[in-house]
């Protein structure tokens, strides 16, 4: 069996943000419509935090690792 990697775990942070959108519009009564500086919580989530997290998590789990020193 294939060792988990490091961009292994990237992919599946990057898949959990995408179902993040869909499951916060599912919820009951709206609960995404609630309104937070005039836009919805699906706004702020879509719009900015989903975005910012995903930079993130392709900064760390996707950027190529530096080459390490040669051994002597």
């Amino acid at each position: 069996m294939r060792p988990v990697t490091t961009r292994t775990i990237g992919v599946v942070l990057l898949a959990l943000l995408l179902a993040g959108f869909f499951l916060l519009g599912a919820l009951p009564n709206q609960v995404a419509s609630v309104r937070v500086a005039g836009l919805s919580l699906l706004w702020w989530y879509g719009g900015v935090l989903a975005p910012m997290m995903a930079v993130l998590v392709a900064i760390r789990w996707f950027a190529p690792r530096p080459a390490s020193p040669p051994r002597e």
